[in-house]
């Protein structure tokens, strides 16, 4: 019987320990987050994986799980070493490098609201520019590999129609969210020899796998709530994305952590510093209201509720709080061709959740 494929079997030998180079300790900042959450558990999965003819697994990573102020014990599989990190502490960040000595470092740590990072601006620099972090790195691991989670919002959104943003497309950020990640970039950029720089797009996913999560959901859960409810609701025709799986997301960092030193002296150390910023969206981008309807016609909802509109017509306070781009679609195919593999499209995400029993809808809410 042929294997289903999905984003954690289609890495295949790709991921075995004997293409890298060994057991990594692996430290992953932001833990207790959505994303922080999803890559702890992958790590986890993946050192139960058994390779060949081996009768037992091998394990691949030492995980060090690191959260803000969530209680590890609340937010941290069990195997899992998890310990609590001040972002914005390079004393604090120091103390966890020198204990733990990371190879791998995966950096999911970050106050990604953009309103709360307009609320809070001096916390949301604090955090998101890493300028601790990479302080920290830099004196104590120097030669590890710093894997960063940056974001779409890094754009402008001021893109001809048909166009998609790469790694080398300006960068013009709106809001102090895609301010503070690029200033990340710089700072990663001009400090660190080892590292990876992702720009992902908008992440969707199942609801996270722990209730100590501070986000109990993504755009996705948000877009299905308001299509069950009555009467309408706003999403926006001219903000377009290019959605991305968070299982997706969880493959791509595995990758790179198994493979980079692996190829390090052959492949990145010839690379420019821009030329390790990589693109990570879904295969394909949507508009939100565009978005909407893609959910309302996998999981059979009406499409009676979605109101498409325009962002700076809206009537809601809420969608005035923060300047938001347009069309921030990015070109990902870089990443794929390395990879070896696409992401997923809307479509396929929602699709391989619903198999898996995690998009539950009330027959009450199905169209006739």
């Amino acid at each position: 019987t042929e294997k289903k494929s999905t984003p954690e079997t289609r890495m295949g030998a790709l991921c075995s320990p004997r293409m890298g180079s060994g057991c990594k300790t692996v430290l992953v900042t932001g833990a207790s987050g959505y994303l922080g959450m999803f890559v702890v558990d992958g790590l986890v999965k993946a050192n139960s994986y058994k390779y060949g003819c081996s009768s037992t697994a091998e394990k691949r990573y030492n995980i060090i799980a690191a959260t803000g102020s969530v209680n590890p014990k609340d937010a941290v599989p069990a195997g899992v070493q998890g310990v609590q990190i001040d972002g914005t502490s390079v004393k604090s960040i120091k103390e966890v490098l020198s204990k733990y000595k990371p190879t791998v470092i995966v950096n999911c740590m970050a106050l990604s609201n953009p309103g709360a990072c307009k609320d809070k601006p001096e916390l949301a620099e604090a955090i998101n520019s890493c300028a601790s972090l990479v302080t920290a790195i830099k004196d104590i691991v120097p030669t590890a590999l710093l894997i960063h989670l940056s974001t779409d919002q890094v754009y402008s959104g001021n893109i001809k129609a048909g166009d998609l943003h790469t790694n080398n497309y300006p960068t013009k950020p709106l809001n102090k969210y895609g301010t503070t990640k690029l200033q990340a970039e710089e700072n990663i950029m001009d400090n660190l020899k080892h590292f990876i720089i992702l720009r992902s797009s908008a992440i969707i996913g199942p609801k996270p796998p722990r209730e100590s999560c501070k986000k109990s959901g993504t755009f996705l859960q948000m877009t299905m709530n308001e299509l069950k409810r009555e009467g309408k609701s706003p999403f926006f025709m001219e903000e377009k994305r290019s959605f991305v799986y968070v299982r997706d997301c969880v493959e791509v960092i595995k990758f790179f952590t198994d493979k980079y030193f692996y190829h390090f002296p052959s492949k990145y150390e010839a690379q420019s510093k821009k030329e390790r910023v990589y693109c990570m969206g879904g295969k394909g981008s949507l508009s939100r209201d565009k978005f909407a309807e893609a959910v309302a016609d996998t999981l059979g909802l009406s499409k009676d509720g979605i109101d498409a509109t325009v962002r700076k017509e809206c009537k809601f306070k809420w969608a005035h709080k923060y300047a938001s781009p347009a069309d921030i679609s990015m070109d990902s195919s870089r990443l794929f061709a390395l990879r070896g593999r696409d992401n997923l499209t809307v479509d396929e995400m929602i699709a391989d959740m619903k198999a898996r029993g995690e998009l539950e809808v009330e027959a009450t809410l199905l169209d006739d």
